[in-house]
C-alpha cells in the first residue's frame, strides 16, 4: 500500500493496516531546517516529510486571489497599497479602494515572530458600514481566473507519496476578512438582513473560486473555520448563522469528489455536534487546554466515523520542551486511545513550531510507526 492509498483509504472510511502519521508541516519549520527560504517550498516541504518518514498531507501553499483586491484593480475599483516599514522585519500595509462614490480602506499588520515566520492580522476593515458594503455589491469586479498551478504542481511532485490540497476560508472567515469580527457577530443578531446579504454575497463569490481550485486537481480542500470558534461565536450562533453556509460549500465541493479537511485550531468542544452534521471528511486540530478546549474523548463521543479525526499532541509547549522518551510515551498513549475508534490521523494540534528539537520529531515519527498498527 502506498502512502497515498493509506491516506485516501483513511479519508474514505476504509480499514487500513495502521494509523497514518501525517503532521502539518508548514514553511516556518521548512525554512528552519533548510536554514533559509527554500528555492521551491513544495519540493523542500516534501523532502522534510520524507526525512522523518511521515505520511504526507501537503498544504504549505495558498491561492489568495479571492480575498486579494489588488488583482481586481480597475477604473471603478481602483486599489492602491502603501507599505509602511516599521523595522525589525515588521511592516503594515494600507490598502485603499476608491470607487466613483466612496473610499474604503484596510490596514493589515505583519509581525516577525521568529527568524522564519511572520504572522499577519487585519486591524482595519473595508466594510465599516452598510454604505461600504453597497459599494462592494455595485463595483467589486467579478472573480477572475486565478493561477492554480501550484495545486497541479504539488500533485505532480507527490506522485504516490501522499495527498495535497490548498487552503480556503469558510464563508464566515471570508466575511471576517472584510468586516471586523465583533461587528460581524453583532450583525447576525441586531441586523440580520444585512448579515445574510453579506454572507450570501461572499458565498456566491467563494463558490466561483472553489470551482477553479477543483479544476486544478486537488485531493482535498482545507477549509479554515477558525474565526467561528467556540469562544468567538458559540454553539447557538454557529448553528443558526454559520453552519448552513459551511454545509452548502462542503456539499458543492463533494459534488466533485474532493475531500474536506475542516480546520479549527482553537476552541471547538461545544461545536462538535454541529461539525458532525456538516459532512466534513476530517476534523483537526483537537487542541487541548490551555490552547484549546477539547480532549480526545470529547471528539470520540461527539464525532462518529466515518469522519476522520486528526491531532492529539500539543506542539506549542510539549513537543518543544519534552524529552524524546516523553514524546514516545505521549504518542503511544494517543494511539492506544484512538485504535478502538479508527478513522484517525496522528498529528500535532497545528503546524510544528520552530525550536522543536529534531530528536523529538524523530521520536514522534518513530512512535507513530511503532504503535500505530491496528
Amino acid at each position: 500500500m502506498t502512502n497515498r492509498e493509506l491516506l485516501l483509504d483513511t479519508l474514505n472510511g476504509r480499514k487500513t493496516p495502521r494509523v497514518p502519521v501525517a503532521p502539518f508541516i508548514f514553511n516556518n519549520i521548512v525554512n528552519e531546517f533548510r536554514k533559509g527560504p527554500p528555492g521551491d517550498p513544495l519540493e523542500e516541504c516534501i523532502a522534510l516529510y520524507k526525512r522523518f518518514g511521515f505520511d504526507i498531507i501537503l498544504r504549505n501553499y495558498f491561492v489568495h486571489d479571492y480575498i486579494n483586491e489588488e488583482v481586481r484593480s480597475c477604473e471603478h475599483w481602483k486599489v492602491e497599497k502603501a507599505v509602511i516599514d516599521l523595522g525589525d522585519g515588521n511592516w503594515d500595509e494600507k490598502t485603499t479602494i476608491t470607487t466613483p462614490e466612496r473610499e474604503m480602506s484596510q490596514l493589515k499588520s505583519y509581525r516577525c515572530v521568529s527568524s522564519n515566520e511572520t504572522v499577519e492580522a487585519i486591524t482595519e476593515y473595508y466594510i465599516k458600514s452598510h454604505e461600504d458594503f453597497e459599494q462592494f455589491k455595485k463595483y467589486q469586479p467579478p472573480i477572475a481566473q486565478s493561477d492554480c498551478s501550484c495545486i497541479t504542481q504539488a500533485r505532480k511532485l507527490l506522485g504516490e507519496d501522499g495527498i495535497t490540497g490548498p487552503w480556503m476560508h469558510g464563508v464566515f472567515n471570508i466575511a471576517g476578512t472584510y468586516r471586523e469580527l465583533s461587528d460581524l457577530v453583532l450583525d447576525a443578531y441586531v441586523d440580520g438582513d444585512f448579515y445574510i446579504e453579506m454572507m450570501e454575497y461572499f458565498y456566491d463569490r467563494a463558490i466561483i473560486f472553489v470551482r477553479q481550485l477543483i479544476k486544478a486537481g486537488p485531493d482535498f480542500i482545507c477549509m479554515a473555520g477558525n474565526m467561528a470558534s467556540g469562544s468567538i461565536v458559540g454553539p447557538k450562533m454557529f448553528k443558526d448563522h454559520v453552519m448552513s453556509y459551511e454545509k452548502r460549500m462542503i456539499a458543492e465541493i463533494h459534488k466533485e469528489d474532493i475531500k474536506i479537511i475542516y480546520h479549527n485550531c482553537g476552541d471547538m468542544k461545544y461545536l462538535l455536534p454541529m461539525y458532525a452534521e456538516m459532512g466534513i471528511d476530517m476534523l483537526e486540530s483537537l487542541a487541548a487546554p490551555p490552547f484549546g478546549d477539547i480532549e480526545l474523548e470529547d471528539a470520540f463521543r461527539e464525532i462518529p466515523p466515518p469522519v476522520v479525526l486528526s491531532g492529539g499532541v500539543d506542539q506549542i509547549d510539549f513537543l518543544r520542551k519534552a524529552r524524546p522518551d516523553e514524546v514516545r510515551t505521549r504518542v503511544k498513549d494517543v494511539l492506544n486511545r484512538v485504535k478502538g475508534r479508527g478513522g484517525f490521523i496522528l498529528a500535532a494540534s497545528d503546524y510544528f513550531c520552530e525550536g522543536t528539537p529534531e530528536e523529538n520529531i524523530i521520536a514522534f515519527a518513530q512512535a507513530g510507526r511503532d504503535h500505530g498498527s491496528y
